[in-house]
């Protein structure tokens, strides 16, 4: 195969990845998040909460479900290197949580960052095999 060929198949599947962790991430569904790591060798780092994958997946949907009303995530432009089975990945970021209200005040949290991403394709399939969410900036709105 063209080896450029190979490489935009292994983007668009690193792409598709990303996408599905933030398609779980929004819905709360913490088996779909978790299916995006490699499994407990992997590592989650979003700051306040820092797990394997697998725990971080359970522990991060657990604290949406509990404490948000809805949240969004929208993906922009990833620079990927692709290195035979590993790759890594910076992907820009802006994400929205409605707050559930709390003394009657709702508030709508805005951020905007990076998921620097290293990637292993195992059995055929990218999995994340380590994670830092770095925030560029972020801001709590009351709605």
């Amino acid at each position: 195969m063209d080896p450029r060929l190979q490489e935009m198949i292994d983007h668009h599947e690193i792409r598709k990845v990303l996408a599905l962790y933030c398609h779980a991430c929004d819905r709360g569904d913490a088996m779909v998040m978790a299916s995006v790591y490699s499994g407990d060798d992997s590592f989650d780092d979003h700051g306040l909460v820092q797990a394997p994958g697998p725990e971080y997946a359970a522990r991060m949907t657990a604290s949406i479900l509990e404490r948000t009303d809805a949240v969004w995530h929208v993906l922009g432009q990833s620079m990927i290197v692709v290195d035979g089975d590993a790759a890594g990945a910076e992907t820009f970021f802006l994400g929205f949580m409605r707050l559930r209200p709390i003394d009657g005040v709702s508030k709508l949290n805005q951020l905007a960052g990076r998921f620097v991403d290293r990637l292993v394709r195992i059995d055929g399939q990218w999995k994340i095999r380590h994670r830092t969410c770095v925030r560029d900036t972020s801001i709590t709105l009351r709605v």
